[in-house]
């Protein structure tokens, strides 16, 4: 079951970029990325509530509550290394969320530094987005 949530994730990411071409995450602000990477499971306004989440084995996490749960202190490395793949918690389970550092990665870019550098960025600004909508 698990594994056709996650496939009915793909092809619901991959439909909406069919049908409005693939979005140009580069260009987007956090709260864009939000939008159209996240907001499937985690809900338009970050609750746990996307449309998908009812598909999931898991709870899917409220978002707007990461620092309160770290005692008001936003986990900034935490998170960033829960969206781009570096902090998989075996514990848990198996990592129902995509990784996002290799989606966002253009293996075929020619200068992998640079490239690197870019998926760093977006994922910063998705990290910058979410302590933005922090609740107390």
């Amino acid at each position: 079951m698990r594994y056709a949530a996650i496939f009915t994730v793909g092809v619901l990411f991959v439909s909406a970029c069919a049908s409005t071409g693939a979005p140009d995450t580069r260009k987007m602000s956090g709260m864009e990325m939000y939008q159209q990477l996240c907001s499937s499971c985690h809900g338009v306004s970050a609750h746990g509530d996307g449309p998908v989440s009812s598909l999931l084995k898991i709870a899917v996490p409220d978002l707007t509550r990461l620092a309160q749960r770290e005692g008001g202190e936003f986990p900034t490395e935490d998170v960033r290394r829960t969206i781009d793949g570096r902090w998989d918690r075996h514990a848990h389970g198996a990592r129902d969320m995509p990784v996002w550092g290799w989606q966002l990665y253009d293996s075929s870019a020619a200068n992998d530094a640079a490239e690197r550098a870019q998926v760093d960025s977006m994922i910063g600004r998705l990290v910058d987005y979410l302590r933005s909508i922090q609740v107390n």
